[in-house]
């Protein structure tokens, strides 16, 4: 799918024209290809429908002024998204409750009702990475008490497409929440295994490391790389 930006005198444009299909959501205009649809049945998509459902149900239990403060949370400025052609747009209170309720459930985490009242916690420092294919730890390390007594760390991964080379292969893979990490060094060994099971000494690693507060608001990402060890 790609964003498509309209300039005068077209001013938007829907349905199928020669095999694209043009089509617009909250964060702007984009075109794709058109393709019957299909229904993945992948565990992590199963989750995900499930997690959905699950919290648009709980979404109808809230009370009509839980939801009123989510759509004015949505509504504030601090709130302002950006797509990739760098308009601002804004999501509704209940895909904000939606988001952050995934967040929160990623570590460990209670659902709360009311939408936060603290403001995104800044990005976490980071000091080193360490990935291993063998017996050496994979583990991040970062000053002392940097994710607590309040914060949890979310950890993104991806991997170049083969050793030597120096670019990620996918967008970055959830490797793990962890609920107030304590003292450094963290150790994600056991998280790392299940996405990426044939890791090779040479590839290189990429994270994003995030600082979460317990509201469910998640920092912006802190990057690192490092060549896998064994």
């Amino acid at each position: 799918m790609s964003i498509v930006k309209f300039a005068a005198p077209v001013a938007g444009l829907r349905g199928t024209i020669g095999g694209l299909t043009y089509s617009a959501n909250k964060s702007g205009p984009y075109a794709r290809q058109w393709s019957r649809g299909a229904n993945r049945r992948t565990t992590p998509q199963t989750d995900n429908r499930a997690d959905l459902a699950t919290l648009a149900a709980y979404w109808r239990t809230l009370d009509p002024a839980d939801r009123l403060n989510w759509d004015t949370f949505a509504a504030d400025p601090a709130q302002e998204l950006t797509n990739p052609l760098g308009e601002a747009y804004y999501i509704s209170g209940f895909l904000w409750f939606v988001r952050m309720s995934r967040w929160l459930l990623t570590c460990g985490r209670d659902l709360i009702e009311s939408a936060p009242a603290l403001g995104v916690p800044p990005a976490p420092t980071v000091s080193s990475l360490q990935v291993s294919a063998g017996a050496a730890a994979s583990q991040i390390t970062y000053p002392a008490s940097e994710f607590g007594p309040d914060y949890d760390c979310i950890i993104e991964l991806n991997l170049s497409t083969s050793v030597g080379t120096y670019a990620p292969s996918i967008p970055p893979v959830l490797i793990g929440g962890f609920q107030i990490p304590g003292a450094s060094p963290l150790d994600f060994s056991p998280e790392l295994a299940p996405p990426y099971p044939l890791i090779q000494v040479g590839q290189r690693a990429f994270a994003h490391v995030y600082r979460q507060s317990s509201e469910g608001y998640r920092s912006s990402p802190t990057s690192a790389a490092a060549d896998v060890v064994a």
